[in-house]
């Protein structure tokens, strides 16, 4: 009876173990189900990500070749640039039959409308010395001065405006002497951080952040003020802006008597399609209704031709973009340069 009893015990704990071993291979499986599905679902995200950063690589990349292209032909067929041309009004539409998927933005920003802080230090002649511009570095200052009292930045007063300027100078030329107001290599010695003044010409818009007196908030704008980035380019260095393509604020700093009336008279007229002929030629704004005679533009630093473009391009697809950025500079054989490809 006993021996009975022990045998059933035995089985009991046989049948136990058993189970016991089941529940574990059956939770061991799961977890090992669990961590497949979750591996596989990572592998598959990251390979349709990959997917669609390509797909949004190649949309914004066919946008940059379409503005090339654009400029190209533009440069072909016609002799000066305004605000009328195909090239300047490819960013008012999305681009969305092109592709199976996905849509593109394209816009093209003339650079040559802005005005080019390296114009400021003019390059001297090796062998006179003197500028090897015909455009004299005073009257380009005057104009970066007059922005810079504008009213648009937050600049305070006149003596302030006056020692940015002759710090941009120091930063750009390459001796090491102080302008009145200016900072050479002994005030960026001095500081906590020290690095050297550049000595030549500025790379990148960012590189202003470096020079005394230059905020973030004066560079990039904040609340009510604009960025000074909006209105200078470090492309170009003949220092002659594109009257057609010039921001208003760029206008307005060839004469402060030129009234917001008049400015918008005088913007009006530049978007005309039926003016397109008269803008071939600098001194167009003379024929601006109400432009008073005794407001005279500086002519040797107007142009209506443009060397340098700003292309972005920006491709779309489901919530996820990619955009691109780049500097084309159209020489005088059509032909195209690139600079400072960035990618978003």
């Amino acid at each position: 009876m006993k021996s009975l009893k022990n045998n059933k015990a035995v089985g009991h704990d046989e049948q136990g173990m058993a189970l016991l071993v089941t529940i574990m291979t059956v939770s061991l499986l799961v977890a090992v189900t669990i961590q497949f599905h979750k591996t596989t679902w990572q592998q598959f995200v990251v390979a349709n990500n990959f997917k669609v950063e390509t797909q949004l690589g190649a949309i914004a990349d066919s946008g940059v070749n379409i503005a090339l292209t654009l400029l190209q032909n533009d440069g072909a067929e016609n002799t000066s640039d305004s605000l009328v041309e195909s090239w300047a009004t490819l960013g008012q539409e999305p681009v969305e039959n092109l592709f199976p998927s996905g849509s593109l933005q394209v816009q093209i920003v003339d650079l040559t409308g802005l005005l080019q802080i390296n114009s400021l230090v003019q390059k001297k002649d090796e062998t006179t010395g003197a500028a090897g511009s015909s455009n004299s570095e005073s009257e380009i200052r005057q104009l970066f001065l007059n922005l810079l009292l504008s009213g648009a930045f937050p600049i305070e007063d006149e003596t302030e405006a006056r020692s940015i300027l002759d710090a941009v100078v120091d930063w750009i030329d390459a001796d090491d002497k102080e302008s009145d107001l200016g900072a050479e290599n002994s005030y960026y010695q001095s500081l906590a951080q020290p690095y050297s003044a550049r000595n030549g010409p500025i790379q990148y818009i960012e590189e202003l952040l470096l020079i005394k007196g230059i905020t973030p908030e004066l560079l990039f704008g904040s609340g009510e003020y604009k960025g000074l980035a909006d209105y200078v380019t470090v492309y170009g260095n003949d220092g002659q802006v594109n009257i057609n393509t010039a921001p208003l604020a760029v206008i307005k700093s060839f004469d402060s008597l030129i009234s917001d009336e008049l400015l918008e008279k005088f913007d009006t007229y530049r978007k005309s399609p039926e003016h397109k002929e008269s803008l071939e030629k600098p001194n167009w704004y003379k024929e601006v209704d109400g432009w008073p005679g005794d407001i005279v533009l500086e002519a040797k630093l107007l142009t209506t031709t443009s060397s340098y473009f700003q292309i972005i391009a920006t491709g779309t697809l489901d919530s996820l973009a990619r955009r691109v950025e780049v500097v084309a500079e159209r020489l005088k054989e059509n032909e195209i340069k690139l600079f400072g490809r960035k990618m978003e």
